[in-house]
């Protein structure tokens, strides 16, 4: 048994621990399909644009492509996936789940576990609105997630399926049907993908740009060599990106940034009427803002409050609802401790949860932006650099900022604070 560290000690080892990859999450689960709002289960009509045109065809090489009656058959999955969810029957749903993945069955069952949580009780329905097919044999179906009892959806997603002899299976393209890897080239970036995403790969790369455009307009840096985007449509497509909940991250030291791809499940959900590139646009700018950061000093040699304070400041994504009802609730975390959860993130041995990780995410960007607003971007620079070399973060601090850390933490809560009207 080790003896208990000085606090000078332990604000050191938080601040400076280095991490492999920085991966980021999504903003907030309830947009995760199973964590949407409880609604009595009842077999959802299938959406006139659905059904407006039948179309024929071949689906793979020996299926046939009929509209009507595949668009069917991904409702009957998706009922009997709704209703296994509800009664919290593992076997049902797994039934509706191809089991051909390994990692497509743990993605899954980490899903179920997420929606039954709480055990039986009634949940989410889920319409199919749109269907197009796919190379050999997948078909892409547009979902809408239904409130309770109504019928206009509180989120949309874009879910894979494949027919076997039981019916169609919620899926993932197989990696080795993924087609080959090819290269899109934009203005700043250099995007690699999968044939399978020739579909969508022509707005990832503008999405990339839009990135691009929104850090030099805020930040006025670029990074010093030309990124990679890995676009990834699959949980298995590449090993460092398969948490359930990871869009996408940047793997730390390096040029290259790995994100989901639209129109896939890793994807998540987006809300009505929203664009699924503004979404993928928070998420991509946050990784390109790490290796911008990078590029100017080491992510991984920075207290984590600041990295990921500003990938959330140059992503304007500040999670105000977050940190407005800690503030109400008198739930403020020293960013000592915001540093803590977002290094350890919701490993089991540490108890730290979703929320807690949303909230440190919450902090951590509005500090950043205190920071910005009174001292500005280039002794944010300077503090970072003289830390990443000395070690010492307290007088570092005391000659970047001019005040005590500890008055720069009750600071930036009372501006929080006004900011918020409280």
């Amino acid at each position: 048994m080790t003896a208990p560290r000085s606090a000078t000690t332990r604000r050191a080892a938080l601040l400076g621990a280095a991490a492999l990859v920085v991966a980021c999450r999504p903003a907030a689960r309830a947009a995760l399909p199973d964590a949407a709002p409880n609604t009595p289960v009842r077999p959802p009509a299938l959406a006139p644009s659905a059904t407006a045109a039948s179309r024929s065809g071949t689906l793979g090489a020996t299926a046939t492509f009929d509209e009507d009656t595949v668009a069917a058959g991904i409702q009957a999955t998706l009922d009997r996936q709704a209703a296994a969810r509800s009664a919290a029957d593992r076997e049902a749903f797994t039934a509706t789940v191809d089991q051909r993945n390994l990692v497509w069955r743990r993605i899954q069952s980490e899903a179920f576990a997420a929606a039954t949580a709480r055990g039986a009780q009634p949940g989410p329905t889920y319409r199919v609105t749109r269907i197009e097919p796919k190379q050999a044999g997948y078909v892409k179906a547009w979902i809408d997630v239904l409130p309770p009892n109504g019928s206009e959806p509180t989120a949309q997603g874009v879910w894979v399926f494949r027919e076997a002899e039981n019916g169609w299976l919620h899926t993932e393209i197989l990696n080795e049907e993924l087609g080959p890897r090819k290269t899109l080239e934009t203005e700043h970036f250099t995007l690699l993908y999968y044939e399978w995403d020739d579909d969508v790969i022509e707005r990832v790369g503008a999405t990339a740009e839009r990135a691009h455009a929104r850090i030099l307009s805020k930040t006025g840096l670029g990074p010093s060599v030309r990124p990679t985007i890995n676009v990834n449509p699959t949980y298995g497509s590449h090993s460092a990106l398969r948490g359930f909940g990871t869009w996408a991250l940047y793997m730390s030291g390096s040029d290259t940034i790995l994100i989901r791809s639209l129109e896939s499940y890793g994807a998540g959900m987006t809300a009505p009427g929203e664009a699924p590139e503004d979404r993928l646009l928070v998420a991509l700018t946050h990784e390109y803002g790490h290796l911008v950061n990078n590029s100017v000093v080491s992510t991984v040699k920075m207290p984590k409050w600041m990295v990921e304070g500003f990938a959330e400041y140059v992503a304007d994504n500040l999670r105000a609802g977050s940190l407005l009802s800690a503030l109400r609730g008198g739930r403020t975390m020293t960013l000592d401790r915001a540093s803590e959860i977002i290094e350890w993130g919701e490993d089991p041995g540490r108890g730290f949860t979703g929320a807690d990780l949303d909230l440190a995410y919450a902090h951590s960007a509005h500090a950043t932006t205190y920071f910005m607003e009174r001292f500005g971007q280039d002794r944010f620079f300077a503090l970072a650099t003289e830390f990443a070399d000395t070690r010492r973060w307290e007088p570092a601090f005391q000659t970047h900022a001019g005040i005590a850390w500890s008055d720069f933490e009750r600071d930036w809560v009372a501006w929080a604070r006004r900011r918020y009207g409280l």
